[in-house]
């Protein structure tokens, strides 16, 4: 996989809301979130009930075509990057 693309850095006043509610990474496109300090929270959408809590240097791929989103707990910098 290469990446293809890369978001600015979001802070937890400049993250799009639309990220923290339910919505896809298109298919055929992996995402991967990065946190560079601080921590959120990532949550699947798909009834599984799973989500992890990611720290600075933790990084979560996210699958294709699966609903998610994140949750801001606090002070926090991340970005994302998509993948072919």
């Amino acid at each position: 996989m290469q990446e293809h693309e890369r978001t600015p850095e979001f802070t937890e006043s400049t993250a799009p809301k639309g990220l923290q509610h339910n919505h896809r990474v298109k298919a055929g496109v992996w995402g991967r979130l990065t946190v560079v300090d601080g921590k959120l929270r990532y949550c699947l959408e798909d009834g599984s009930g799973r989500h992890w809590v990611l720290c600075a240097d933790e990084s979560v791929w996210i699958p294709p075509d699966v609903p998610h989103r994140v949750e801001i707990l606090g002070p926090t910098r991340f970005y994302l990057s998509f993948w072919h």
